[in-house]
């Protein structure tokens, strides 16, 4: 889908921010990300704030070989956001041993490629901007130290316009999915305001949710 809008594969040791109005097109996305990672032997941890670790397997319908099992940790119903900021901050050097004390399945981020959380905002409903900022902070330093990808998915308006607007200025880049009613017929868009090494669309793009894949309508042509 990427490479369809001229911005090739997921950039990485960048945090991304997935958004979405409504619905769970984001989560096709991670789905089809997910699917070509695994293929080219990259770690992932998949973290859900809202499905067990079972419904996430069966939502993304993923088939993992056993020669890639141990590239794929999925943690669901995650609501441990202190231990989360603890193990961003933990450094590399201090022994496995020791860090997989904190928690052994969530310590598996220290040397994970690419780590998504779906959904992003649902951590945050409780939590204060300082909190968001710190945690943010976390992902852009281990993105760079440690090259690992953050892919955040979430909602709009689950935070507040101030807490969207921090998360927005702080990630590296930015996808959002918006849906617009015309009388019966529903049109779906694709906004991406920033992109490493892109420069930014000056118009939304029109896209297809087709099966388990997002498609690009080609009649329309960016730029």
């Amino acid at each position: 889908m990427l490479a369809n809008l001229g911005l090739g594969n997921i950039p990485g040791n960048v945090v991304l921010l997935v958004e979405e109005d409504m619905g769970n097109v984001k989560s096709v996305l991670v789905q089809m990300a997910v699917k070509e990672l695994l293929h080219d032997v990259k770690k992932i941890v998949y973290i859900s704030t809202t499905r067990s670790q079972e419904d996430v397997k069966n939502h993304i319908s993923i088939s993992t070989p056993d020669n890639e099992k141990n590239n794929f940790t999925i943690l669901g119903s995650f609501n441990e956001l202190n231990s989360l900021l603890d193990i961003c901050k933990k450094d590399l050097n201090v022994p496995t041993d020791a860090n997989e004390m904190l928690n052994p399945y969530l310590s598996t981020l220290l040397t994970a490629d690419v780590c998504i959380i779906d959904t992003f905002s649902h951590l945050f409903m409780e939590e204060d901007t300082g909190t968001i900022k710190d945690v943010l902070n976390c992902f852009v330093t281990r993105s760079r130290e440690n090259k690992t990808t953050f892919l955040l998915l979430s909602d709009m308006g689950i935070l507040t316009d101030r807490s969207e607007r921090i998360i927005r200025a702080m990630a590296d880049g930015i996808i959002q999915f918006r849906t617009e009613y015309v009388g019966s017929k529903i049109n779906r868009y694709i906004n991406i305001p920033k992109m490493p090494g892109n420069p930014p669309f000056n118009r939304m793009v029109p896209f297809n949710v087709t099966g388990r894949s997002i498609a690009i309508d080609t009649r329309e042509r960016v730029g």
